[in-house]
């Protein structure tokens, strides 16, 4: 409903109000872009208000995707796959689903219409084999959607994402299979301008904070900063510091073939989707190392054409967590 995305769109929009503020007092009252007695005379000032603007564009770019691209299974239909690949995941999700034991249950797409009254991904216009592909998927109990492998039911979102690894509320949205390189990208970007930013701030707001460690009269600069541009720089660099955590945590989790539940649900397990620290990478950032550091879209990953590997075939029993749809 309207009040919901409401509700969800405030941390979002305190996200902005930060960017635009620290930006605002970065610019203008630290640079002093605007001031010709401040102007900048050094390659290496240059160089740094140059890199925070990339860095800041870049930021909010892959914000703004993450924000706005949805991982939900109803948003993003079932492509074509190959003819094995389709048969593949036909005789283990045939298994695997036989043996739910009332969590989930079956999928019987044709003529089955949502809670909305619109048609569902398969209808009497799909070939035979079609229809009978989408048929081996489970479907949520609560959303009624189809249930792919690694997809979860978002109680905050009220439906099934692909590859879910979290809600996050900065987002107002789910972070999974669509925008999961954009959530990293936005972390690493994040990192990398309030480094530079803190270059420049850091010491400035040390010397209000501790005004017994300057040494003689304070600058006209430091004059200029209130104490609430203070807290707020304070706030910033905090982030940053927690930030440089998130971003390892998640790229060692991108290199493991896990989402963040996975992780909780596999105690300890190897991924059984995991093909290798390269091909995991690839899986995320795509092949084009070019691209990896831009937000575009180079998923190689559709979300419903997961297959264990062979070594870990005797560990795919529905039974563990990590393993079960």
């Amino acid at each position: 409903c309207l009040i919901k995305r409401l509700v969800l769109g405030l941390p979002v929009l305190f996200v902005l109000s930060l960017i635009t503020f620290d930006w605002h007092f970065f610019t203008f009252t630290v640079v002093g872009i605007h001031d010709p007695a401040r102007a900048l005379y050094s390659i290496s000032d240059w160089l740094l208000v140059a890199l925070f603007h990339v860095s800041l564009s870049l930021l909010l770019v892959s914000y703004i995707r993450c924000v706005i691209t949805s991982s939900a299974v109803r948003l993003n239909p079932i492509p074509d796959l190959d003819f094995a690949t389709r048969m593949q995941l036909i005789d283990t999700t045939k298994t695997r689903t036989s043996r739910v034991s009332g969590k989930e249950e079956a999928g019987r797409m044709r003529n089955t219409r949502n809670s909305n009254g619109s048609t569902d991904l398969t209808s009497n216009s799909m070939h035979d084999d079609d229809a009978a592909y989408c048929e081996q998927f489970p479907r949520c109990r609560r959303c009624h959607q189809l249930k792919p492998r690694r997809a979860h039911h978002c109680s905050v979102c009220g439906e099934c994402i692909l590859k879910m690894d979290h809600h996050c509320p900065w987002l107002g949205n789910c972070v999974g299979l669509r925008n999961y390189k954009y959530f990293l990208l936005f972390i690493f970007y994040a990192v990398m301008t309030i480094g530079i930013y803190a270059v420049r701030v850091f010491p400035i707001v040390y010397a209000l904070l501790n005004p017994s460690s300057v040494r003689g009269q304070r600058s006209d600069l430091h004059r200029k900063v209130s104490g609430l541009e203070a807290i707020v720089c304070v706030i910033t660099m905090s982030f940053g510091v927690t930030l440089i955590f998130f971003l390892g945590f998640h790229l060692v989790l991108v290199l493991m073939a896990k989402t963040t539940i996975e992780l909780a649900e596999m105690h300890g397990i190897r991924s059984p989707y995991s093909q290798g620290y390269q091909k995991n990478w690839e899986a995320v950032f795509g092949k084009t190392r070019l691209l990896w550091c831009l937000p575009i879209d180079t998923l190689q990953e559709t979300g419903y054409d997961y297959v264990l590997n062979d070594r870990d075939t005797a560990l795919s029993d529905p039974e563990i967590g990590a393993f079960r749809i």
